[in-house]
């Protein structure tokens, strides 16, 4: 799990959230993840994002209990998203190997 989030970024979905843009953007990715923040700089997520009207619906855990959040777009400053990021991706693998490397380089050598 936490190789898969080391290897996103959130990117705003549109510059300035109105409803065409969010619907715009729901119709490309049905069932989205969102990323919400207000304007007291609150940040939440929403699940299986949907927009009724000029309000944003979804879940607010994939968990159990599902409770249901609904916020009016008005009150969002920044609407994102989880995106896959390969700078980031290629960074923890290059990582990776680099302590694999200096493992290697540490190991004491056998003695004949």
């Amino acid at each position: 799990m936490l190789l898969v989030m080391a290897c996103t970024v959130t990117k705003p979905v549109a510059p300035a959230p109105t409803s065409a843009s969010v619907q715009e953007y729901l119709a490309r990715y049905p069932h989205a993840i969102l990323r919400i923040t207000d304007s007291t700089g609150h940040g939440q997520w929403i699940y299986d994002a949907h927009l009724r009207g000029d309000t944003l619906r979804g879940l607010r855990n994939t968990t159990m209990p599902r409770d249901s959040i609904a916020m009016p777009l008005r009150q969002a400053s920044e609407i994102a998203a989880p995106h896959f990021s390969a700078t980031r991706t290629f960074g923890l693998l290059g990582g990776l190997a680099a302590l694999v490397g200096v493992y290697a380089l540490l190991l004491p050598r056998p003695l004949y």
